[in-house]
């Protein structure tokens, strides 16, 4: 009955409609049902130079990934929200699946392309119901967001709740991010950078991990008038590559372990020049300013590595850095005792 419908709706909304058309996206007529099949299916007919529209007032279920690939001139308008489902063990046997997950749930490749949010304080939220996985302890098989490998990407408006894991992934060049808002709280990750002519303005996350973490391939990149709280701070790092010029300013982070931050992974090299962190606000953070060139996963260790191996790190500056050092030394990431974050000789009430 459903694909019934679907068919109808396509041959209805979509026959004889010319370039700047606008399409909305179906629902399933099942209460609670996967509205990805319809939306694939949707987006594959609607075509290049269009808008697809998530109506307002409508939650998407997504129960399984969106991957969209040689887009053109697309806008993907959420005035609607889109929601994960809500049963952990069913998400978990999506991502431990290969054959339908690779990698995130909603993968874009193309060129200029906007994902665009709701202006409405109702619309425009992607949920993944994140709480539910804390208060579990539940850390397997996290679903992360959204990767991006477009060439003229604007991402604007966006409002995720609750994530899991990792939001963005950004790969490709000309890219354009404002207004983008995450409440995480938890460990989380917000934007994982690798992506060339990056202008990342207006972003305010509150999470338990790197809120920005920009690294090789990476040029040219600027994130401007941030919000943090409870972050592993605004961080470059480098195991591989050869990249640079980036700039971070106008900052205000809060309630954090780490503010303005570096990390080289130890037993790899890489080359980095002109990274520059300017007019940072910093209040009650354990490390307001650190660098480090033998960082390890904690849950990996150190064990084979070549600890004579580090990272070329050349014009790095902190300018106009102000605020207050934590007085104490705790992160909602510790599984060891120290923490993975203790750095000898360096960690004091009035730490850098």
């Amino acid at each position: 009955m459903y694909l019934k419908s679907l068919s109808s709706w396509l041959i209805l909304s979509l026959s004889g409609i010319a370039a700047g058309k606008t399409c909305t996206m179906p629902k399933n007529s099942t209460v609670g049902g996967d509205d990805a099949p319809g939306i694939t299916a949707a987006v594959a007919a609607c075509g290049s130079n269009s808008t697809i529209l998530f109506s307002g007032n409508e939650t998407y279920n997504l129960l399984t990934p969106l991957s969209f690939r040689d887009l053109s001139g697309v806008k993907f308008s959420f005035e609607g929200n889109i929601s994960l489902s809500q049963n952990i063990t069913e998400i978990q046997a999506v991502v431990n699946n290969t054959k339908i997950y690779p990698g995130h749930w909603i993968t874009v490749k193309g060129s200029d392309i906007t994902f665009s949010g709701s202006k409405s304080q109702d619309g425009g939220w992607f949920l993944a119901h994140g709480q539910q996985w804390w208060s579990a302890g539940n850390q397997i098989a996290r679903p992360h967001w959204f990767t991006f490998s477009v060439t003229g990407l604007v991402i604007e408006d966006l409002k995720i709740l609750k994530p899991i894991a990792w939001v963005f992934s950004i790969k490709g060049s000309d890219v354009t991010m404002t207004n983008t808002y995450i409440d995480a709280r938890s460990d989380d990750d917000g934007i994982d950078l690798s992506g060339n002519n990056v202008l990342i303005d207006g972003f305010e996350c509150h999470n338990g991990d790197d809120m920005v973490n920009v690294s090789p391939d990476a040029t040219n990149v600027t994130v401007r008038n941030v919000l943090a709280t409870g972050t592993h701070g605004i961080a470059v790092s480098c195991s591989s590559g050869t990249a640079g010029n980036y700039l971070f300013e106008d900052v205000v982070v809060k309630d954090s372990l780490f503010g303005a931050r570096f990390k080289g992974s130890l037993g790899t090299t890489c080359n980095l020049s002109n990274v520059t962190w300017r007019n940072f606000e910093i209040h009650n953070t354990s490390y307001p300013i650190h660098f480090i060139e033998n960082y390890v996963d904690q849950e990996k260790g150190a064990a084979g590595m070549n600890a004579s191996v580090a990272a070329y790190a050349n014009a790095f500056s902190w300018e106009n850095i102000t605020g207050s050092a934590s007085t104490t030394l705790k992160d909602g990431s510790c599984i060891t005792d120290p923490c993975w974050s203790y750095t000898e000789g360096i960690y004091s009430p009035n730490a850098s």
